[in-house]
Protein backbone atom coordinates (compact mmCIF):
# COMPACT_ATOMS: atom_id res chain seq x y z
CA UNK A 1 0.00 0.00 0.00
CA UNK A 2 2.84 2.38 0.75
CA UNK A 3 5.43 1.40 -1.88
CA UNK A 4 6.17 4.82 -3.35
CA UNK A 5 6.87 8.25 -1.93
CA UNK A 6 3.82 9.61 -3.75
CA UNK A 7 1.58 6.96 -2.22
CA UNK A 8 3.13 7.65 1.17
CA UNK A 9 2.10 11.31 0.89
CA UNK A 10 -1.43 10.54 -0.29
CA UNK A 11 -2.02 7.89 2.37
CA UNK A 12 -0.53 10.03 5.12
CA UNK A 13 -2.80 12.95 4.20
CA UNK A 14 -5.89 10.75 4.13
CA UNK A 15 -5.01 9.12 7.42
CA UNK A 16 -4.37 12.49 9.03
CA UNK A 17 -7.70 13.88 7.80
CA UNK A 18 -9.60 10.87 9.12
CA UNK A 19 -7.89 11.16 12.48
CA UNK A 20 -8.56 14.89 12.63
CA UNK A 21 -12.22 14.24 11.83
CA UNK A 22 -12.46 11.95 14.83
CA UNK A 23 -10.79 14.57 17.05
CA UNK A 24 -13.25 17.16 15.73
CA UNK A 25 -16.05 14.80 16.74
CA UNK A 26 -14.75 14.69 20.30
CA UNK A 27 -14.53 18.49 20.35
CA UNK A 28 -18.11 18.85 19.07
CA UNK A 29 -19.36 16.33 21.60
CA UNK A 30 -17.73 18.18 24.48
CA UNK A 31 -19.33 21.46 23.36
CA UNK A 32 -22.74 19.77 23.16
CA UNK A 33 -22.41 18.30 26.63
CA UNK A 34 -21.16 21.56 28.15
CA UNK A 35 -24.32 23.12 26.70
CA UNK A 36 -26.41 20.27 28.13
CA UNK A 37 -24.97 20.82 31.62
CA UNK A 38 -25.99 24.49 31.54
CA UNK A 39 -29.52 23.68 30.37
CA UNK A 40 -29.80 21.10 33.14
CA UNK A 41 -28.74 23.76 35.66
CA UNK A 42 -31.35 26.10 34.21
CA UNK A 43 -34.03 23.42 34.54
CA UNK A 44 -33.20 22.83 38.21
CA UNK A 45 -33.00 26.55 39.04
CA UNK A 46 -36.23 27.42 37.22
CA UNK A 47 -38.07 24.48 38.82
CA UNK A 48 -36.83 25.59 42.24
CA UNK A 49 -37.96 29.14 41.46
CA UNK A 50 -41.40 27.87 40.47
CA UNK A 51 -41.43 26.19 43.89
CA UNK A 52 -40.80 29.55 45.56
CA UNK A 53 -37.03 29.47 46.07
CA UNK A 54 -35.56 32.97 45.62
CA UNK A 55 -31.96 31.75 46.00
CA UNK A 56 -32.20 29.75 42.78
CA UNK A 57 -34.21 32.45 41.01
CA UNK A 58 -31.33 34.87 41.56
CA UNK A 59 -28.96 32.43 39.81
CA UNK A 60 -31.04 32.11 36.66
CA UNK A 61 -29.70 35.19 34.88
CA UNK A 62 -26.10 33.98 35.04
CA UNK A 63 -27.10 30.47 33.95
CA UNK A 64 -28.96 31.93 30.97
CA UNK A 65 -25.94 34.03 30.08
CA UNK A 66 -23.66 30.98 30.22
CA UNK A 67 -26.08 28.89 28.17
CA UNK A 68 -26.32 31.53 25.46
CA UNK A 69 -22.51 31.71 25.35
CA UNK A 70 -22.26 27.91 24.99
CA UNK A 71 -24.73 28.04 22.12
CA UNK A 72 -22.75 30.81 20.46
CA UNK A 73 -19.57 28.73 20.62
CA UNK A 74 -21.39 25.71 19.23
CA UNK A 75 -23.01 27.76 16.46
CA UNK A 76 -19.61 28.71 15.07
CA UNK A 77 -19.56 25.06 13.99
CA UNK A 78 -15.81 25.11 13.43
CA UNK A 79 -15.74 21.30 13.21
CA UNK A 80 -18.58 21.34 10.62
CA UNK A 81 -20.26 18.28 12.13
CA UNK A 82 -23.64 19.86 12.91
CA UNK A 83 -26.16 20.90 10.27
CA UNK A 84 -27.55 24.41 10.07
CA UNK A 85 -31.02 23.01 10.73
CA UNK A 86 -29.81 21.42 13.97
CA UNK A 87 -28.20 24.67 15.08
CA UNK A 88 -31.37 26.65 14.29
CA UNK A 89 -33.46 24.14 16.25
CA UNK A 90 -31.13 24.27 19.26
CA UNK A 91 -31.18 28.07 19.31
CA UNK A 92 -34.94 28.27 18.72
CA UNK A 93 -35.83 25.89 21.53
CA UNK A 94 -33.50 27.66 23.94
CA UNK A 95 -35.04 31.05 23.11
CA UNK A 96 -38.49 29.61 23.86
CA UNK A 97 -37.40 28.22 27.23
CA UNK A 98 -35.51 31.37 28.23
CA UNK A 99 -38.37 33.71 27.39
CA UNK A 100 -41.32 31.86 28.90
CA UNK A 101 -40.14 29.62 31.76
CA UNK A 102 -41.92 31.81 34.32
CA UNK A 103 -45.23 31.28 32.49
CA UNK A 104 -45.00 27.49 32.37
CA UNK A 105 -46.34 24.94 34.81
CA UNK A 106 -43.82 22.73 36.58
CA UNK A 107 -44.34 19.81 34.20
CA UNK A 108 -44.35 22.06 31.10
CA UNK A 109 -41.04 23.49 32.24
CA UNK A 110 -39.65 20.01 32.87
CA UNK A 111 -40.81 18.71 29.47
CA UNK A 112 -39.55 21.71 27.47
CA UNK A 113 -36.07 21.43 28.95
CA UNK A 114 -36.16 17.67 28.41
CA UNK A 115 -37.12 18.07 24.76
CA UNK A 116 -34.14 20.33 24.10
CA UNK A 117 -31.76 18.03 25.99
CA UNK A 118 -33.03 14.99 24.06
CA UNK A 119 -32.20 16.84 20.85
CA UNK A 120 -28.66 17.43 22.16
CA UNK A 121 -28.35 13.75 23.07
CA UNK A 122 -29.51 12.61 19.62
CA UNK A 123 -27.04 14.90 17.85
CA UNK A 124 -24.27 13.83 20.21
CA UNK A 125 -24.97 10.15 19.60
CA UNK A 126 -24.91 10.64 15.82
CA UNK A 127 -21.40 12.16 16.01
CA UNK A 128 -20.05 8.63 16.46
CA UNK A 129 -20.80 7.86 12.81
CA UNK A 130 -20.43 11.41 11.46
CA UNK A 131 -16.86 11.70 12.75
CA UNK A 132 -15.81 8.20 11.73
CA UNK A 133 -15.52 6.52 15.10
CA UNK A 134 -17.49 3.55 13.76
CA UNK A 135 -14.61 2.88 11.34
CA UNK A 136 -12.22 1.82 14.12
CA UNK A 137 -12.09 -1.52 15.93
CA UNK A 138 -14.75 -2.86 18.30
CA UNK A 139 -12.85 -1.79 21.42
CA UNK A 140 -12.73 1.82 20.24
CA UNK A 141 -16.40 1.68 19.24
CA UNK A 142 -17.25 0.50 22.76
CA UNK A 143 -15.32 3.47 24.19
CA UNK A 144 -17.09 5.83 21.78
CA UNK A 145 -20.49 4.42 22.79
CA UNK A 146 -19.57 4.88 26.45
CA UNK A 147 -18.67 8.54 25.83
CA UNK A 148 -21.32 9.54 23.30
CA UNK A 149 -24.29 7.52 24.54
CA UNK A 150 -24.06 5.87 27.94
CA UNK A 151 -22.56 8.55 30.19
CA UNK A 152 -24.48 11.52 28.70
CA UNK A 153 -27.77 9.66 29.18
CA UNK A 154 -26.84 8.72 32.74
CA UNK A 155 -26.04 12.36 33.47
CA UNK A 156 -29.39 13.48 32.04
CA UNK A 157 -31.46 11.01 34.05
CA UNK A 158 -29.66 12.10 37.22
CA UNK A 159 -30.21 15.75 36.28
CA UNK A 160 -33.93 15.13 35.77
CA UNK A 161 -34.17 13.67 39.27
CA UNK A 162 -32.12 16.57 40.66
CA UNK A 163 -34.42 19.13 39.04
CA UNK A 164 -37.68 17.59 40.26
CA UNK A 165 -36.34 16.96 43.76
CA UNK A 166 -35.01 20.52 44.00
CA UNK A 167 -38.49 21.79 43.09
CA UNK A 168 -40.17 19.59 45.72
CA UNK A 169 -37.67 20.62 48.38
CA UNK A 170 -38.29 24.28 47.54
CA UNK A 171 -42.05 23.99 48.01
CA UNK A 172 -41.76 21.47 50.88
CA UNK A 173 -44.18 18.97 49.37
CA UNK A 174 -44.09 16.00 46.99
CA UNK A 175 -46.99 15.48 44.62
CA UNK A 176 -47.93 11.89 43.82
CA UNK A 177 -47.08 12.47 40.16
CA UNK A 178 -43.59 13.77 40.88
CA UNK A 179 -42.94 11.08 43.51
CA UNK A 180 -43.81 8.43 40.91
CA UNK A 181 -41.51 10.08 38.36
CA UNK A 182 -38.60 10.24 40.82
CA UNK A 183 -39.06 6.55 41.69
CA UNK A 184 -38.79 5.74 38.00
CA UNK A 185 -35.68 7.94 37.63
CA UNK A 186 -33.96 6.26 40.59
CA UNK A 187 -34.41 2.91 38.85
CA UNK A 188 -33.16 4.42 35.58
CA UNK A 189 -30.00 5.75 37.23
CA UNK A 190 -29.17 2.25 38.43
CA UNK A 191 -30.03 0.70 35.05
CA UNK A 192 -27.97 3.17 33.02
CA UNK A 193 -25.03 2.92 35.40
CA UNK A 194 -25.06 -0.88 34.98
CA UNK A 195 -25.38 -0.48 31.22
CA UNK A 196 -22.40 1.88 31.07
CA UNK A 197 -20.33 -0.58 33.07
CA UNK A 198 -21.19 -3.43 30.70
CA UNK A 199 -20.13 -1.21 27.79
CA UNK A 200 -16.78 -0.20 29.28
CA UNK A 201 -15.89 -3.86 29.86
CA UNK A 202 -15.76 -4.17 26.05
CA UNK A 203 -13.02 -1.52 25.81
CA UNK A 204 -9.34 -2.40 25.80
CA UNK A 205 -7.98 -3.74 29.09
CA UNK A 206 -5.87 -0.60 29.57
CA UNK A 207 -8.75 1.79 28.95
CA UNK A 208 -11.00 -0.23 31.24
CA UNK A 209 -8.37 -0.04 34.00
CA UNK A 210 -7.96 3.72 33.61
CA UNK A 211 -11.71 4.39 33.63
CA UNK A 212 -12.27 2.24 36.71
CA UNK A 213 -9.41 4.05 38.46
CA UNK A 214 -11.00 7.43 37.68
CA UNK A 215 -14.38 6.22 38.94
CA UNK A 216 -12.74 5.17 42.19
CA UNK A 217 -10.64 8.28 42.77
CA UNK A 218 -13.43 10.77 42.08
CA UNK A 219 -15.95 8.84 44.21
CA UNK A 220 -18.63 8.67 41.52
CA UNK A 221 -20.10 5.46 42.93
CA UNK A 222 -20.31 6.88 46.45
CA UNK A 223 -21.90 10.09 45.17
CA UNK A 224 -24.45 8.08 43.21
CA UNK A 225 -25.36 5.96 46.23
CA UNK A 226 -25.75 9.05 48.45
CA UNK A 227 -27.91 10.82 45.85
CA UNK A 228 -30.16 7.79 45.36
CA UNK A 229 -30.52 7.32 49.12
CA UNK A 230 -31.61 10.94 49.61
CA UNK A 231 -34.04 10.68 46.70
CA UNK A 232 -35.61 7.55 48.16
CA UNK A 233 -35.91 8.80 51.73
CA UNK A 234 -37.08 12.34 51.06
CA UNK A 235 -38.81 12.24 47.68
CA UNK A 236 -40.37 8.80 47.19
CA UNK A 237 -41.40 7.62 50.67
CA UNK A 238 -43.24 10.61 52.18
CA UNK A 239 -45.06 13.72 51.04
CA UNK A 240 -42.90 16.22 52.93
CA UNK A 241 -39.16 16.30 52.13
CA UNK A 242 -36.91 17.23 55.03
CA UNK A 243 -34.04 18.55 52.93
CA UNK A 244 -33.41 22.10 51.77
CA UNK A 245 -33.46 22.62 48.01
CA UNK A 246 -29.78 23.51 47.85
CA UNK A 247 -28.89 20.30 49.73
CA UNK A 248 -30.47 17.88 47.25
CA UNK A 249 -29.24 20.05 44.37
CA UNK A 250 -25.68 19.82 45.69
CA UNK A 251 -25.86 16.06 46.25
CA UNK A 252 -27.16 15.52 42.71
CA UNK A 253 -24.56 17.86 41.27
CA UNK A 254 -21.74 15.98 42.98
CA UNK A 255 -22.75 12.78 41.23
CA UNK A 256 -23.32 14.52 37.89
CA UNK A 257 -19.96 16.29 37.92
CA UNK A 258 -18.11 13.17 39.09
CA UNK A 259 -19.63 11.31 36.13
CA UNK A 260 -18.68 14.18 33.85
CA UNK A 261 -15.12 13.91 35.18
CA UNK A 262 -15.06 10.26 34.11
CA UNK A 263 -16.38 11.33 30.72
CA UNK A 264 -13.63 13.92 30.24
CA UNK A 265 -10.98 11.27 30.97
CA UNK A 266 -12.65 8.88 28.54
CA UNK A 267 -12.62 11.62 25.86
CA UNK A 268 -8.84 11.77 26.23
CA UNK A 269 -8.61 8.01 25.77
CA UNK A 270 -10.75 8.30 22.64
CA UNK A 271 -8.46 10.96 21.21
CA UNK A 272 -5.47 8.63 21.51
CA UNK A 273 -7.03 5.85 19.45
CA UNK A 274 -5.69 5.48 15.93
CA UNK A 275 -6.77 3.12 13.20
CA UNK A 276 -4.78 0.16 11.88
CA UNK A 277 -3.76 1.92 8.67
CA UNK A 278 -2.23 4.80 10.62
CA UNK A 279 -0.39 2.37 12.89
CA UNK A 280 1.02 0.66 9.81
CA UNK A 281 2.03 3.97 8.25
CA UNK A 282 3.79 5.06 11.47
CA UNK A 283 5.58 1.73 11.68
CA UNK A 284 6.72 1.79 8.06
CA UNK A 285 7.79 5.42 8.25
CA UNK A 286 9.90 4.65 11.32
CA UNK A 287 11.35 1.55 9.65
CA UNK A 288 12.25 3.44 6.47
CA UNK A 289 14.07 6.07 8.50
Amino acid sequence: MLDTNNNNTIDANNLYLRHKRRLDGISSSKKLLDLMLEIQRHRAASLASLGGDLFFENRIFNIQKNTTQRLLELSRNSEQLLTQQELRQLNGEWITIRSQWQKDSVMQNFLLHGHLINLILRINSSICARAGHTQLDSQHQALAHYCLNDLPRLIEVAAQARGLATHCAAQKTNSDKIMSKIKYLVDEIRTLDDKSQSTVVQCSAENYRIIQHVRTTNNSQRYMDTFIQQLKVHFTENNTPELFSDEIYTTGSQFIMATYGVLLRAYKLMSKSIDGDMQEWIYRSSYNC
